[in-house]
């Protein structure tokens, strides 16, 4: 299982979410979102997380701001152990859950 760590710029760890069999985890600034990050530079929708056969992908939903990996805007990428996305102020880092 994939676990996701909502964190500031910095490092500091805001939130933990764990990322099971839900079809799809939505990230943004509505009040209607899984995953909500309450910035001007995050779109009501920003981004969602889904299942692709056995795989989990983050897709950015046309958000305004961009969604971001090494400074390089993405459209669709397949999380993997380790990584780190940046959505507005936010930075979601993306760990494989050992049991």
């Amino acid at each position: 299982m994939m676990e996701l760590h909502v964190c500031n710029r910095a490092g500091t760890l805001l939130k933990a979410f764990a990322l099971g069999d839900n079809a799809e985890v939505i990230v943004g600034r509505d009040e209607s979102c899984d995953i909500r990050i309450m910035a001007q530079s995050v779109s009501r929708e920003h981004c969602a997380i889904e299942h692709e056969g056995e795989d989990l992908v983050l897709r950015d939903l046309g958000s305004s701001g961009g969604t971001y990996i090494d400074g390089k805007k993405i459209e669709k990428v397949r999380l993997q152990d380790g990584m780190e996305v940046a959505v507005g102020p936010a930075v979601l880092k993306f760990f494989e859950a050992g049991i």
